[in-house]
């Protein structure tokens, strides 16, 4: 009798752990948004009247636009941006990701405040929820989702 009892434990326990995700197989990488830690602000070349930036980021991969976001009027760092979970996967995997931060600017053209850029293959590697990339004085943490993320 005691021994069926623990076979039945078993059977209704195990499935529970099983279920339990395992991210390790993830072949993609999601970014659902990403913080604008560090720029140069020094880098204006238009009206300083237009107050504090208004940042936005294009993405491009072998240099097509891949992603556009929609405007942060955080103003203050770190000022995040949505990337409604922008996916990279298959091949994109392996090729370079350029990330351009821009300030909109509605009397003059748009100012590139920086660039940075990352190979989505190499965060799959270390497969953190963070991770920071820079380029000159832009500094950006990229906030990625894993498959088990609920």
């Amino acid at each position: 009798m005691k021994q069926s009892l623990y076979i039945a434990i078993a059977l209704f326990v195990f499935p529970l752990f099983s279920s339990c995700c395992d991210d390790s197989d993830q072949n993609y990488i999601i970014i659902d948004s990403i913080e604008v830690i560090n720029y140069d602000e020094g880098y204006f070349e238009d009206d300083l009247n237009e107050g504090f930036p208004e940042l936005f980021a294009i993405v491009r991969t072998a240099g097509v636009t891949y992603f556009t976001s929609e405007i942060s009027y955080d103003t203050n760092t770190p000022a995040a941006i949505d990337f409604e979970g922008l996916l990279f996967i298959g091949e994109e995997m392996n090729e370079e990701v350029e990330i351009m931060i821009f300030d909109d600017d509605e009397a003059t053209t748009e100012d590139l405040i920086g660039t940075a850029t990352f190979i989505p293959g190499d965060l799959l590697l270390r497969h953190n929820r963070r991770e920071t990339i820079q380029g000159g004085f832009l500094e950006i943490d990229l906030l990625l989702k894993w498959e088990c993320d609920s």
